[in-house]
């Protein structure tokens, strides 16, 4: 029975790498192909970034609103109401007409689906062994990364041949064939969890850990999905003869994020998420500030930004892993304000760098990521000396673990 347990949880997490990589699809999709998106829909690119900005704003503000009106839902049962209101959303989606109906779809595509990613991303916690969680993780997010690696090229490539709605509708239809899969094998009872006590809840947020976890995250991501929001305009900008090739670059961008979280996976196990978020943040730093200063090249240009992704995407995996691991994984709430905090930041990120571009400061964008990166840098070194040495040393001797053990 234990193995016949073990093998539908496996098959469960693989099947939420495949929504992982259909999630991160919906999110994304519009960047690979931005400027094709403003000219079909005959608005300024900066205006199309906006469609990306408010499916942020759905999950930042709807997500945890969504958790608290639905708390006395099991996990299981909000996962599946969740993909199911996705589907729904998103057939409205590809069906609707005008520019401003496009942005309120958007916007109720990110509180939908980000509100399943968030109970998905709990659901595989509660299925894998704290000591395997890193790399559980790393697991589930490299669907994110697939889409990067494969889905966003791909879309690039086949863009002058299929709509973006024909892809959405692709996107629809895996969307409904896991919905299927989790009503027949995700029940109820295997994931029961205690009903949302919000005062409870907000009691977790007094550990320093936590908020500081959050305002990494918000920062971080203000800078790394504002810029990256917009990197196939700005490429094109300081290279245009770069567009026949422009669905490679992608590949090497989907890669540099495959490599992040599959080494973040694996470095956060051995070392703990605090110094591997700090490892990030000045590898990130460090690419985005060669940038400024090596952009007469393409294909340096395109290496920097490849390895800037990485260094995100190896900060990314830590942020959810930190806040389990603080809460011992009793907080899908806390969970979605990370989801929420990514969310704000990339939403706040891609307005502020959408009146950037407006304003004629396209070439200027690595200052803006450069920003953030060197806050995040400072703010985890804080992080690392004021709440985490102490707590460590206490925690390993109680353990009996060497002290990079620790997480």
């Amino acid at each position: 029975m234990d193995n016949v347990r073990i093998e539908n949880d496996k098959m469960s997490i693989l099947v939420f790498t495949l929504m992982n990589f259909v999630l991160s699809m919906t999110a994304f999709l519009f960047s690979g192909i931005l400027d094709k998106v403003a000219a079909s829909l005959n608005v300024p690119v900066a205006s199309a970034g906006m469609l990306n900005s408010m499916h942020s704003y759905g999950s930042a503000i709807g997500v945890p609103l969504t958790l608290i009106l639905f708390r006395k839902f099991s996990r299981a049962r909000m996962l599946k109401t969740m993909l199911a209101l996705s589907i729904l959303v998103n057939i409205l989606l590809v069906t609707a007409r005008g520019f401003g109906i496009l942005l309120a779809l958007r916007f109720l595509s990110g509180v939908s689906i980000n509100s399943y990613g968030v109970l998905a991303t709990a659901t595989v916690i509660a299925m894998t062994k704290r000591e395997h969680l890193g790399r559980s993780l790393a697991l589930l997010i490299a669907g994110n990364s697939l889409a990067l690696v494969v889905g966003i090229p791909f879309t690039r490539a086949i863009s002058d041949l299929a709509d973006w709605r024909v892809i959405f509708w692709a996107l629809i239809a895996i969307m409904a064939l896991c919905l299927t899969y989790f009503q027949v094998k995700l029940k109820e009872k295997q994931q029961e969890h205690p009903r949302l006590n919000l005062r409870l809840e907000l009691r977790l947020l007094v550990n320093p850990r936590i908020y500081l976890i959050f305002l990494f995250t918000f920062i971080m991501f203000m800078g790394y999905h504002g810029v990256y929001n917009y990197v196939t305009p700005f490429l094109l900008h300081l290279f245009p003869h770069a567009e026949a090739r422009m669905s490679l670059y992608l590949v090497f961008f989907g890669l540099g994020s495959f490599l992040g979280n599959y080494l973040g996976g694996r470095v956060s196990d051995r070392i703990g998420y605090a110094r591997s978020m700090l490892l990030g943040a000045v590898a990130q730093a460090l690419m985005v500030f060669l940038m400024l200063f090596m952009r007469n090249s393409l294909w340096v240009m395109v290496i920097l930004i490849s390895l800037w992704v990485m260094s995100s995407w190896f900060m990314g995996l830590q942020l959810n892993s930190g806040v389990a691991q603080e809460t011992n994984n009793q907080s899908n709430f806390l969970l979605s304000l990370t989801g929420s905090a990514i969310q704000l930041g990339s939403a706040v990120g891609t307005s502020i760098v959408a009146v950037w571009i407006s304003a004629g400061h396209m070439n200027e964008l690595p200052w803006f990521a450069l920003l953030s990166a060197l806050v995040v840098t400072l703010l985890q070194i804080f992080s690392i000396k004021r709440h985490h040495s102490v707590k460590e040393d206490q925690s390993d001797s109680q353990a009996n673990k060497p002290p990079n053990e620790f997480v």
